[in-house]
């Protein structure tokens, strides 16, 4: 297994923002009937999520979340090395729009900025960016950027993603800091999959057009056009409570850590089912697997963050913390990390 091993990197803080809109899972949807709605909610624990106007893009939840940072913690946006948004929703085709971000944030043009496009694991392949930047010298401060307007991306009457989806955006600043504890991380990609989780059409493979555009019912009830997201459910818990699972498992061997060592397993909030399936396999109890999804829904890449900021945020004390993270999803991609979370800042969610 590869595994990569940084060292004098350390996450310093996190912080997350979502939309003010609520959809509730059981008083909206009136195209679903109750009983479904509980069945579901049952099922994927969430029980609401949050979702963007048209004006509010994934950029402007970042943004919040950097410029709360930098408030809270006396960062100043010159010291800001270099800017890393993961999205798959981002502003424009082009410019790229960590561009943007650098320009609205007050950053020096001497500023590394770009985007990187993936989605459930993409903190943790942001992270793994970060930290190469950091230990390839030169580059002390690096502002990592996550976040998705998914309620964008699909039909607000297909059930087998309207249940699930919400938007958010979050910021974590990792810096460089001598004698950090070292910070672990694995990458791992099967483009076999790639149409487990696909939009058809819309890019430059499939351009829009009047067919692309035309909605459609298909045999399991789903409402979408091929420019809506399409996800084949069964498939994507399939692929999390084997390969993923294994993954983690081998990570840890390789590390050399177990179970009973970790305070923390930070998973992507996909679903309650699909999670608690994963954390059971690891045999790591409920009381070590933090959840945000029954008041934000799936993130897509903000998720692990948003969940690490909102269950740090109502802890009395910022005690030192030995987490495994690990994201999945869309490409299909996935990644695991073993990282100490020390005296991390994380302020409560925010709203816009």
């Amino acid at each position: 297994m590869s595994i990569s091993t940084f060292n004098n990197i350390k996450i310093m803080g996190i912080a997350g923002t979502v939309p003010k809109g609520i959809v509730s899972n059981l008083n909206d949807h009136p195209n679903i009937s109750q009983d479904e709605k509980k069945k579901t909610i049952q099922l994927t624990g969430i029980s609401e999520y949050r979702k963007s106007t048209e004006e509010v893009c994934s950029s402007d939840l970042c943004q919040r979340s950097a410029e709360t940072l930098f408030s809270e913690m006396n960062i100043n946006p010159s010291t800001i090395d270099a800017i890393i948004f993961v999205t798959q929703t981002p502003d424009y085709r082009l410019p790229s729009t960590a561009c943007v971000l650098q320009h609205k944030l007050g950053c020096n043009t001497s500023t590394i900025a770009f985007d990187i496009s993936l989605a459930c694991s993409g903190f943790i392949y942001g992270l793994y960016t970060a930290c190469s930047f950091i230990e390839g010298g030169g580059i002390k401060r690096v502002l990592l950027l996550c976040g998705d307007t998914q309620t964008k991306l699909y039909h607000k009457e297909d059930k087998n993603v309207s249940f699930l989806l919400g938007d958010a955006g979050t910021a974590s600043i990792i810096d460089f800091y001598k004698d950090a504890d070292p910070l672990s991380i694995t990458l791992r990609t099967d483009g076999s999959g790639y149409e487990t989780m696909i939009i058809p059409a819309g890019g430059f493979r499939t351009p829009s057009s009047e067919a692309t555009g035309k909605i459609v019912v298909g045999k399991n009830g789903e409402i979408r056009s091929d420019e809506h997201l399409h996800m084949q459910g069964i498939e994507v818990f399939k692929f999390a409570s084997t390969t993923v699972v294994k993954t983690i498992k081998e990570f840890m061997d390789n590390i050399d850590i177990t179970e009973k060592q970790i305070d923390y397993l930070f998973l992507h909030q996909a679903n309650k089912f699909m999670t608690d399936k994963i954390a059971r396999k690891l045999n790591i109890p409920e009381n070590k697997v933090p959840y945000s999804l029954e008041f934000f829904g799936n993130t897509s890449s903000a998720s692990i963050p948003l969940t690490i900021t909102n269950h740090l945020s109502k802890q009395k004390e910022s005690l030192s913390k030995r987490c495994i993270l690990s994201g999945f999803g869309n490409g299909l991609s996935w990644g695991v990390a073993d990282v100490i979370l020390d005296k991390i800042y994380c302020p409560p969610v925010q709203e816009i």
